[in-house]
């Protein structure tokens, strides 16, 4: 037995010397370097193409199979220019031989140096990589059936990849396009089964057509199992132009539907300037200091039917929302979400004044076309809240509001806020099913603080007192303008315990008054008329406000109003009936005892910025002294009558 291992032995070192002596000799006396010819008439023949090895060619046997490829090119598809469709400085593989004796591989590493490669597309759809591919399909499957099941290959290791100086270009066209990828460099550790291994991959990415740049970069430690079919990378730091995150990826299923987990948190960063790098213009605002600074933190989960953003924190300005959300069915997107933002100042990321000036003289949005389409094909459902909300300077506390759209029906419910000093709720309805776009509002506030609240509206500091105000609209068309003339419904409103501020009722009545007798005018009073209570409604009709039974007491007046209001055109006309009710001193001015039970008519008339307020008194005053006059002349005509008899 100790003589045949032994004979074994001998035999086995003789076989191995023999091929150590092989390989050196086929290293020492065959050049590669002789075959130039022949490979490149091979390729020539094969493709049609012309290969042009300027480098050296080198093999070795032992204790490595290797080769190293210098500087070659590979001329580019007819019709797609002189510039080479493939080139490189520099290609090294070696395999270590011993290994393979137990089916097992174990290589050096892997270069590539200095590789350019060039893909286009012309007008005509055809690719330059077209005439390389031909046939590949059934070269691929004929391949698969050869090695089928088979299993006998051992262990794999690769002592790494280093691809260095590497650019690719995309040019396309038809769609006219043209992207590079420049300095594209790849450095990983030993690759070797189910071990992990580090990589570090860099390229900047360039838009020819855009002129724009920006860097991309990864890196991290990639661990995989085969016999769960994962890959796991930690450590992971990724780069988009200025934007640095970190955090950890993971991929489930790579042989069926791959699921991919990433988590990941961003530096702090700008967003403006990341919206410049990546050639994205940002609309002009208000505030220029927004979109100042921002950070974010995710957890991304996605598998071919489904993307689910969890554990949202996004900070952006003075403003952080918090929340989730889902996209499902991405031919038609599905989307569900939970939105929550602590605070924030829409009316900062409106344009500036002076875009809203442009608009009023004739760019309005208001005839711009609203998104039907979009609005039609929308499938949406969450909610939103916002602790503290500033929008078309309205300002307003723990807004919640919830959104469904589904098959066309688009509905805000319910809908709340707390808003100057009392509360909102509405009801929201866009119904897109039909041609055009129809809107209904059930809107109500409830003690709502009169004053701040127009001013802020309307910047119309023109009322005060505790207000009551509801609304129940509808409106038709497919842009603002034409919503507001097909505007229809009903408002009801309740105000107490407050004055019209710009207008003081009794002084006016009193100037008139005194102007017609050729009085002294009454001294100067505060603008403004106090009310105890004032209430009504309006039917509107195609945009135009119609009132007919405006109520309101005062201590020294009883009024009554009615009259239109144009919102398409902003301009009002409006009639208010005064009646003094009392003999006594109005507000702060002399007394009205003379006008005791005279109704009063005051026009208020014109655009909602420039209101005019004109008292008619001139025709109730010449009618009582007509009244007097006859009176006079009845008692003279009744005294000589007497003295006749």
């Amino acid at each position: 037995m100790k003589k045949l291992l032994k004979i074994l032995g001998i035999g086995i070192a003789s076989i191995i010397t023999l091929l150590v002596l092989a390989a050196i000799i086929i290293t020492v006396l065959v050049d590669p370097n002789d075959y130039r010819d022949k490979i490149t008439d091979l390729v020539k023949k094969e493709t049609g193409r012309d290969l042009v090895i300027k480098g050296d060619l080198s093999l070795s046997f032992f204790p490595w199979i290797g080769l190293s490829i210098g500087e070659t090119s590979l001329s580019n598809a007819k019709g797609f220019g002189d510039k080479p469709f493939a080139q490189f400085n520099k290609i090294q593989v070696k395999v270590e031989v011993m290994p393979l004796f137990s089916k097992s591989i174990v290589m050096d590493a892997v270069t590539l140096d200095g590789v350019n490669i060039n893909l286009a597309k012309n007008k005509q759809g055809r690719s330059n990589w077209d005439d390389l591919v031909k046939g590949e399909s059934k070269q691929k499957q004929d391949k698969k059936d050869k090695h089928k099941g088979d299993k006998s290959l051992g262990e794999m290791s690769i002592g790494g990849i280093h691809i260095k100086n590497t650019n690719l270009s995309w040019r396309d066209d038809q769609s006219g396009v043209h992207y590079q990828l420049e300095q594209l460099n790849l450095e990983t550790g030993a690759l070797q089964d189910d071990k992990p291994v580090d990589l570090k991959l860099g390229f900047n990415i360039k838009d020819k057509k855009a002129g724009k740049s920006w860097r991309i970069a990864l890196s991290g430690r990639v661990e995989m199992d085969h016999v769960k079919h994962s890959l796991e990378m930690s450590s992971l730091k990724l780069q988009l132009a200025s934007l640095k995150l970190n955090g950890g990826l993971k991929v489930e299923k790579l042989h069926t539907q791959p699921t991919v987990s990433l988590n990941l948190k961003s530096d702090a960063f700008v967003p403006k300037e990341l919206a410049q790098e990546f050639g994205v213009s940002l609309p002009p605002t208000s505030d220029k200091t927004v979109f100042g600074k921002a950070q974010l933190e995710v957890v991304i989960k996605a598998s071919p039917s489904k993307l689910t953003l969890s554990k949202l924190i996004m900070q952006l300005d003075d403003s952080t929302l918090k929340g989730n959300a889902t996209v499902s069915n991405f031919a038609k997107p599905a989307i569900r979400y939970q939105i929550e933002i602590d605070e924030i100042d829409a009316d900062r990321y409106m344009p500036p004044a002076s875009e809203a000036v442009k608009q009023e003289k004739g760019s309005t949005d208001d005839q711009i076309n609203l998104p039907v389409e979009m609005l039609r094909a929308l499938d949406v459902k969450g909610s939103f809240k916002i602790g503290k909300l500033k929008a078309s300077n309205l300002r307003s506390e723990s807004v919640k509001m919830d959104l469904s759209a589904q098959k066309g029906l688009i509905r805000v419910h319910p809908a709340s806020a707390n808003m100057y000093g009392g509360s909102y709720s509405g009801d929201i309805k866009l119904d897109v099913r039909g041609k055009q776009l129809v809107v209904s509002m059930d809107e109500n506030l409830s003690k709502i603080q009169a004053s701040p609240l127009f001013k802020d509206l309307m910047d119309m500091d023109w009322i005060e007192g505790t207000a009551n105000l509801s609304a129940k609209l509808t409106g038709k068309g497919n842009s603002v303008s034409a919503i507001k003339q097909r505007l229809n419904g009903q408002l009801g409103f309740k105000f107490l315990d407050g004055s019209i501020k710009g207008v003081n009722i009794p002084l006016k009545i009193r100037q008139a008054y005194n102007a017609i007798k050729g009085l002294p005018a009454p001294p100067n009073e505060p603008q403004k008329t106090d009310f105890s209570s004032m209430t009504g409604s309006a039917v509107v009709t195609n945009g135009i406000v119609d009132n007919r039974d405006l109520e309101m007491q005062s201590p020294l007046l009883r009024i009554q109003g009615a009259g239109k209001v144009d919102l398409v055109k902003e301009n009002m006309d409006y009639l208010i009936k005064s009646k003094v009710v009392a003999a006594l001193s109005g507000q702060g001015g002399d007394s009205l005892a003379k006008l005791k039970g005279v109704t009063i008519p005051v026009r208020v008339k014109g655009p909602f910025s420039k209101l005019a307020y004109k008292v008619e008194l001139d025709d109730i005053l010449k009618q009582e002294v007509k009244k007097k006059v006859k009176k006079k002349l009845e008692k003279k005509l009744k005294d000589k009558f007497k003295g006749l008899f």
